[in-house]
């Protein structure tokens, strides 16, 4: 069991409570020996299923159609608000997969579509799928004061959606999963971090994109909740930058880096190697559109740049190429509903924070009292179990910081030992937030981490991602694709490799100061 940074233990609560329900179900089975699945009375018994706190809605067989099995949709509600669906179906494998939420929840996830599985529902597989609200059905700003539920927004509903969905297993099909999955991005990924440091034991394999990792006081490089919300906040002082010189620079950085990986194809598949400076379209005397004011140049640079604590630490990691444009907006949002939450008020002007006023309650609510995300310690704990663990991040996400990611990747060589090769990371090239832009994004996850829990396959650098018209292999980081010849829109013109043509990279440093070190090889620049 992981514990926090305030010596909090995680996820004993859920255990206890878990195990009573599987208890519970337990029983149930053994008075309806019925149960089983494809069978319409052993479907509608579940609205019967006693478990603590709980309320069965609906139990209601799906008839099969041409392209999903037949399956058992149950709805219930844990007080006072945790809406829970699970869905069992007739070609059940012997797997569960629990999906992550979205932004702020209130509702429950799409359950046809996981994040990164190429489209596939998870019914296909045989995999009892669960989701829920997130423990609220308020709009965000109501239940921003309200601890109880911001408690069951950051982890405890996630604790009371596992609870419904094990108890319907072992009463629909008379005994626990074999394999158990979690997927999700964004708030999702934020959630994966939570399942693997609080109930990792439970779980097999996570696939988590664009997430939140660690708390700060683990020296993560931002990639905790409180970095993110203090870097979203100081982001909304920042002057604007215009659509039209967003657009300018993205298409430079183009022009200077693109040809890098060996084929001009829109993409610049090695970020971290794009050294570009924005200054070379700064404005002239003579010269005032089409180019970048200073205060342009001051805001791009400073998205950019990790955020220092008044001693110099970082605790804010730094965007990547994204158009500079698109992140103030994307970003609002966050910045005041998690400011919100940290100071329990209704609403948080993220133009008033300041880092030397704000930031250390913000780390004391967000990590030590309601644990936002999972510590980096709890995550380790989970990989040295040997669990696995699919990261993915675009690489132009103007949401969530990509070098999140890259400083998880560091943390975890950094602190788990051997474990760290059960996870691997994939940051996507010109993917924005948890899919879009121009890169090839649609990627079968899901299927990698089912092959490597099942099969013992590491998905390595052997996936493949679509784009709109041609495909590019997907490398594992610190490695990125270069093309080696032949055509330009099959995968199997492209080749992983490592920065700098280095044969490996054995060790990572926590990177620092505009992402310094972040590259993944020892001795080679993450400037930007």
């Amino acid at each position: 069991m992981s514990t926090n940074h305030y010596g909090v233990r995680r996820g004993a609560r859920s255990h206890n409570v878990l195990s009573m329900a599987v208890a519970l179900a337990a029983g149930f089975v053994a008075a309806n020996s019925s149960a089983g699945p494809g069978d319409l009375a052993s479907c509608t018994n579940l609205a019967s299923l006693q478990i603590p706190n709980t309320t069965i809605t609906l139990a209601t067989f799906v008839a099969p159609t041409a392209t999903l099995p037949g399956y058992c949709r149950v709805l219930a509600t844990v007080a006072p608000q945790t809406d829970v669906e699970v869905r069992l179906p007739d070609n059940y494998a012997n797997r569960y997969l629990h999906f992550g939420g979205g932004g702020f929840d209130g509702r429950i996830p799409n359950l046809d579509s996981p994040a990164m599985s190429g489209g596939v529902n998870p019914l296909t597989l045989g995999m009892v799928a669960v989701g829920s609200n997130g423990g609220h059905r308020s709009s965000p700003v109501s239940f921003f004061t309200d601890q109880a539920l911001v408690l069951n927004y950051a982890s405890q509903a996630l604790q009371e959606a596992d609870l419904v969905g094990k108890a319907a297993v072992q009463t629909y099909y008379g005994q626990p999963a074999k394999h158990r999955y979690f997927d999700g991005c964004s708030n999702g990924g934020k959630n994966a971090s939570v399942i693997m440091a609080s109930l990792g034991d439970d779980y097999d394999g996570v696939v988590s994109g664009d997430g939140v990792y660690g708390h700060s006081q683990e020296n993560t490089g931002g990639s905790d909740m409180s970095g993110l919300t203090a870097s979203w906040a100081v982001i909304q002082q920042l002057p604007r930058v215009s659509a039209a010189n967003g657009a300018l620079v993205y298409s430079a950085q183009l022009a200077a880096c693109d040809a890098a990986d060996g084929l001009v194809d829109g993409i610049i598949a090695n970020p971290q190697g794009c050294h570009f400076d924005p200054a070379v379209l700064a404005c002239s005397a003579s010269s005032t559109t089409g180019c970048l004011s200073p205060t342009d140049i001051q805001s791009i640079n400073a998205m950019r740049s990790d955020l220092l604590d008044t001693n110099g630490r970082v605790i804010g990691p730094p965007y990547g190429l994204a158009n500079p444009s698109t992140v103030p907006g994307s970003t609002t949002g966050l910045a005041s509903g998690f400011l919100a939450m940290a100071f329990r008020q209704p609403t948080f002007d993220p133009t008033t924070f300041t880092v030397a006023k704000h930031f250390t309650t913000t780390m004391q609510v967000l990590d030590g009292i309601y644990g936002m995300s999972g510590s980096i310690e709890g995550i380790s704990h989970y990989l040295n179990q040997g669990k696995k663990l699919i990261v993915y991040h675009g690489w132009d996400d103007p949401l969530v910081q990509p070098f999140v990611s890259v400083r998880l990747y560091n943390s975890l060589q950094q602190t788990a030992g051997a474990g760290a090769a059960n996870a691997r990371v994939y940051m996507i090239p010109a993917m924005q937030h948890c899919g879009g832009g121009q890169g090839a994004t649609n990627i079968n996850l899901l299927g990698g981490i089912i092959n490597w829990v099942e099969d013992g396959v590491a998905p390595n650098d052997s996936l493949v991602a679509q784009g709109s018209t041609f495909t590019r292999p997907v490398c594992a980081y610190p490695k990125y694709y270069k093309y080696t010849g032949g055509n330009p829109n099959n995968a199997s013109s492209f080749t992983c490799t490592f920065p700098d043509g280095a044969a490996s990279c054995p060790g990572n440093s926590q990177g620092h100061g505009n992402g310094g070190g972040d590259n993944g090889c020892p001795g080679n620049s993450g400037g930007h």
